[in-house]
């Protein structure tokens, strides 16, 4: 397929075909993935290609829009869409501070201001029965527009809330080598049952042959004493279909995409079913009068007592144990 999106797809493709491993794959990437922050039609087709998958127009919200523009057997690429508090708070943190274990992150801001980034040393126990975590700063620092950032495995990090619409491109990779595994995992019927392998894999006792992500602590947040870790992943919920359809509309209408309501008028005239059709229609309407759409973050997705905190409190824990 002769696109832009093919050009930085076998880009990244090749560097990781040729490096000697993904560390080296990640910083051969850092210069496509600058390159691609920098172009806005390589977002226009992304946002299109979302727009023309069935049911696109369907889905539940949550805190961060996200587009999945590449997934094979090295790496996965999405688009992610940081939709501001009502407020515009920048010293809020967007979720818990967390690691993606043997996961390696490179992640580009593609538009607007960008967020201030928080990144610590792999978390250490010191109290196990009560969960007491210590975690020391590594970097604070802005990922502004352009920038690129690295994120190890078991290296902790936090994206706080950013001042307005902020697009992002995460890379993601396992820092071991590829293999066959990785491979089979990219089979259709096999990536949709993966809860359900999962569960029989560790019954089986084949865990760790399967490389299967167990129970492990991910994710922490500040207390009176340090840090605590949260044993089980509290995700945020998925809301309203409308909520999500605003922020999607907000997002074309930031990023200067007004033309690709074309497609969803296409859709909602077409035979598709879309559930809201009527508030699909409205949110056209209004990105076709120039008319502002505001993105929006359902009331569970802010305010979430061990996922949204202040620097302070983060501050105040880093402290706490010095």
């Amino acid at each position: 397929m002769n696109s832009i999106k093919a050009k930085y797809i076998s880009s990244l493709r090749r560097i990781f075909d040729e490096s000697r491993d993904k560390h080296e794959a990640n910083r051969r990437s850092a210069e496509v993935l600058s390159e691609m922050s920098a172009d806005r039609a390589f977002f226009t087709e992304v946002l299109a290609a979302h727009f023309r998958k069935p049911g696109s127009l369907n889905t539940l919200h949550y805190p961060v829009v996200g587009f999945e523009i590449e997934q094979n057997e090295h790496y996965t690429l999405v688009a992610n869409c940081w939709i501001p508090l009502p407020d515009n708070s920048t010293d809020v943190s967007t979720k818990a501070i967390h690691h993606h274990g043997d996961m390696l992150l490179s992640t580009a801001t593609a538009f607007g201001t960008g967020y201030e980034h928080w990144m610590f040393e792999t978390p250490c126990v010191v109290d196990a029965n009560t969960e007491l975590y210590d975690l020391k700063l590594i970097e604070r620092s802005m990922h502004g527009l352009n920038h690129v950032a690295f994120v190890d495995a078991f290296i902790a990090h936090l994206p706080m809330y950013p001042p307005d619409l902020t697009v992002t491109y995460a890379l993601w990779s396992s820092r071991f080598p590829t293999t066959w595994k990785d491979r089979l995992k990219r089979i259709p019927a096999l990536s949709r049952n993966s809860s359900r392998l999962r569960d029989i894999g560790v019954k089986l006792g084949l865990g760790k042959s399967l490389e299967l992500k167990s129970a492990e602590y991910l994710d922490f947040y500040p207390c009176d004493d340090g840090f605590r870790g949260i044993k089980t992943r509290e995700e945020f919920q998925q809301t309203s279909n409308i909520d999500y359809l605003a922020s999607l509309f907000h997002i074309v209408q930031e990023t200067g995409n007004d033309q690709l309501v074309k497609i969803v008028e296409e859709k909602i005239d077409g035979q598709e079913f879309v559930a809201d059709a009527e508030s699909v229609r409205r949110f056209v309407d209004d990105v076709k009068a120039g008319r502002k759409v505001t993105g929006r973050l359902s009331p569970e997705h802010f305010n979430v007592r061990r996922a949204n905190f202040s620097t302070h409190e983060i501050n105040a824990a880093l402290g706490a144990l010095n």
